[in-house]
């Protein structure tokens, strides 16, 4: 009677237990496929990081090499804007500084005439407003006095002059002035400077050589005298 009663749809224990177990095994191995899929995702992503880590590494190398050209262009255009502009008013100041060669002489021209006064003063009024100009523009005159020394540096000698009283290298002759800006020579003093004569030259050659054979002569006396 007690197996009549069971119900129809009564598993036993063991049944339930066997059938059950495949489902746990199959949670765990779906678990651990997802694990292994996430980390290799995670190391996929890392790969790419770490690449664009290196390009953007990359990048600002050369974008800082890009500004060293670029600052490095810029000094060089600067200087060389510098270089043009000095030169530009290098010319200008040459072409005004013989203007007033041209105005000097001519005043000087105009002292001497009898009929001097309007026309000395136009020329000392016009050279007076060129010498401020000058000044503005920081140019100088050039040291060079009559029985100075010569100086290689800032004169430059168009002629020489021999002469008994003066040394050798003094100047005789301020023939036109010279001129620097900011200490650098951009025209320098023409002058005659003085040098020896010729004949206290060769007199002082000659008695180098008649020394010299004396000596000679000296030599060859003894020698002679041994052989005689």
């Amino acid at each position: 009677m007690a197996i009549k009663d069971q119900p129809v749809d009564a598993v036993p224990a063991e049944v339930q237990v066997a059938s059950e177990a495949p489902h746990a095994d199959n949670s765990g191995s779906g678990k651990e496929s997802d694990s292994k899929r996430y980390a290799h995702e995670l190391e996929v992503l890392q790969t790419e990081l770490d690449l664009e880590r290196r390009k953007s590494s990359d990048l600002s190398s050369r974008m800082r090499y890009l500004q060293a050209d670029i600052a490095n262009l810029q000094r060089q255009a600067d200087r060389r804007v510098s270089e043009v502009r000095n030169q530009v008013k290098l010319t200008w100041i040459l072409e005004i500084l013989s203007i007033k060669e041209d105005l000097d002489r001519a005043v000087g021209v105009a002292r001497e005439s009898q009929e001097k006064s309007t026309l000395l003063d136009g020329l000392l009024l016009v050279t007076s407003r060129i010498e401020n100009i000058l000044k503005l523009e920081a140019v100088e005159v050039i040291r060079a006095d009559v029985g100075g020394k010569f100086d290689p540096n800032v004169h430059e000698a168009l002629s020489y002059q021999e002469s008994e009283t003066e040394e050798q290298g003094t100047i005789l002759v301020v023939i036109s002035p010279g001129y620097s800006v900011d200490g650098k020579v951009i025209k320098p003093a023409m002058v005659e400077v003085a040098r020896q004569k010729e004949r206290k030259r060769s007199s002082e050659n000659d008695s180098i050589t008649e020394n010299r054979l004396t000596k000679e002569l000296e030599i060859e006396e003894p020698s002679r005298q041994k052989n005689a």
